[in-house]
């Protein structure tokens, strides 16, 4: 189906298909259909075919979800008016964006179809949350503690060089599992620098603001020295596992420009951060407070 081919090159977050499918939906059967929901009409043929796109593409179908009265439910009738169907549908991607779908019933199209609307709430919020999931923690083989399982292999007296085979993989793929180990992330900040930190807090929460403020003077000086060992210990292991130091200070880098200087209307150029606060401030001043010119009309 190319709707599905285009479905699965398009990269978007957020995806909301509309549109005239020509196919009836009922109300969910079995508990494995999660993307249809309890309120429904009649099926047909394709509907089945709609129902299987929404299933292989993990979306979800809007008009079942919500209960409307029958007359809000369908989009289409026949000339006369004696037949009514619901063959509009809005197919969407995230659950919990969608608020309302129903149609407007006195809005005159032209057609035999009736205008169908959605309501969906877009959180950026929700978007980030789902973006940047907690990762599962990697881990590592030490080859020294899989030497000594491995090694432990015995042959046996099969004739059946497959069977062998695959007792020969899954010995390997033990001896890998009892070998495996969680990576440890080395930690930039001290634990003498965290508990300065959390005093912080507590201070900061309590109120206590000059307390706060002398404990921020040391939480920044603790963690300037953090850093700076931090990056003399990546330094030496870079070294003395013989990689590349240049690899290793590029990887402090946050490959963030950073502004040094404005030219002013006289064409001085301040290099102060204070200096430079001030030519923008100035210029976004005089930009709001210029008087809007009148609006153009044609005579």
């Amino acid at each position: 189906m190319d709707l599905e081919r285009l479905y699965r090159e398009d990269h978007t977050f957020f995806k909301v298909i509309v549109g005239d499918f020509n196919a009836n939906i009922i109300p969910r059967r079995t508990s494995e259909e999660l993307h249809i929901g309890t309120h429904g009409v009649e099926w047909n043929e394709q509907g089945e075919r709609l129902s299987e796109f929404i299933m292989t593409t993990h979306t979800i179908h809007g008009n079942s979800q919500l209960q409307k009265p029958s007359h809000l439910r369908w989009t289409w009738e026949t000339p006369g008016g004696q037949f009514h169907n619901e063959i509009d549908h809005i197919i969407f991607n995230r659950r919990f964006c969608l608020t309302d779908v129903a149609v407007v019933p006195k809005f005159y199209m032209g057609s035999d179809h009736r205008l169908l609307r959605a309501r969906f709430c877009f959180s950026v919020r929700g978007e980030r949350a789902m973006k940047y999931r907690k990762r599962s923690p990697k881990t590592s083989i030490n080859w020294d503690h899989f030497a000594s399982p491995a090694s432990k292999w015995e042959d046996s007296v099969i004739d059946n060089i497959d069977e062998e085979y695959s007792r020969l993989v899954e010995h390997l793929h033990d001896s890998a599992t009892k070998a495996e180990s969680l990576q440890v992330a080395k930690r930039r900040l001290s634990s003498k620098t965290l508990e300065l930190i959390r005093q912080r807090g507590v201070a900061r929460a309590t109120g206590n603001y000059q307390l706060t403020s002398e404990l921020a003077k040391l939480c920044r000086e603790a963690i300037k020295e953090d850093l700076k060992e931090r990056r003399a210990a990546v330094m030496d292991e870079a070294a003395e596992a013989g990689k590349s130091i240049r690899k290793a200070r590029r990887s402090f880098a946050n490959y963030k420009t950073k502004m040094t200087s404005l030219r002013r209307p006289d064409g001085t150029v301040p290099a102060s951060i204070r200096a430079m606060e001030k030519v923008i401030y100035d210029f976004y001043s005089d930009l709001f407070e210029q008087p809007r010119l009148p609006a153009y009309s044609p005579s």
